[in-house]
């Protein structure tokens, strides 16, 4: 019984994924212009974040040290969704909400040169 009742469960789990990222997607239709720049609360619906993964990937930005092999190395342990494009987003998107711009930056400038 306890399969049955999981496997019901992780469907509803994932409708509500689906409904949160079509909500989303709806918004930035929408709002287009202001959905050039997302916030890490948009980011972390679209990635499908957990707290624990943008905690240890916060964690990780705090401790950048300027290789970005290393970066995206440790990144993907932390979660298999932080490829180099997605982690690039989700840094982008921390600037955009204000948090740790300045390590943000950096990393986003280090990526440009």
């Amino acid at each position: 019984m306890e399969s049955v009742e999981y496997k019901k469960l992780m469907a509803e789990i994932e409708k509500l994924k689906f409904h949160n990222i079509s909500l989303l997607t709806l918004v930035g239709l929408l709002n287009d212009e202001k959905m050039q720049e997302p916030t890490i609360h948009e980011t972390v619906v679209t990635y499908d974040l957990s707290k624990h993964d943008l905690r240890a990937f916060t964690r990780l930005i705090q401790s950048y040290t300027g290789n970005n092999f290393a970066l995206e190395q440790k990144a993907l342990l932390i979660n298999p969704v932080f490829k180099r494009t997605n982690l690039l987003a989700i840094v982008k998107s921390l600037v955009a909400s204000g948090m740790f711009e300045a390590k943000g930056q950096e990393i986003l400038n280090s990526y440009e040169g």
